[in-house]
């Protein structure tokens, strides 16, 4: 229980403070009150994400959760689609290049 209110206060903390700083990037102040709910409708937000995942990769009958659940989760918003995908590019650029498997060939029964 405890980690769950740690958890929550960390995300409430996390979008305060980014929301702040986009209204100091863009000339606006935030009530308090609106810092509140946008937090809040963070942490719900990402509650749900989680259990979409969870979803995704219990019903490809995985045990983890992959970069293609995440795609599937954000296929309806372009932009954070192509941001994902854009990750990826990235993230699979860094990767030192696996060296290729060759084939073995079966033994063929020569019947000469």
């Amino acid at each position: 229980m405890y980690l769950l209110q740690k958890t929550k206060q960390t995300i409430h903390n996390t979008a305060r403070n980014i929301a702040k700083e986009v209204g100091i990037n863009l000339n606006m102040e935030f009530d308090t009150d609106a810092l509140d709910i946008i937090a809040e409708l963070t942490y719900k937000k990402l509650l749900m994400y989680g259990l979409d995942l969870d979803s995704f990769q219990k019903h490809a009958k995985r045990s983890t959760i992959t970069a293609d659940d995440v795609k599937l989760l954000v296929r309806r918003n372009d932009s954070l689609k192509k941001l994902v995908e854009s990750k990826l590019e990235t993230i699979n650029s860094l990767k030192p290049a696996e060296p290729s498997a060759k084939r073995k060939r079966k033994p063929t029964n020569s019947t000469s």
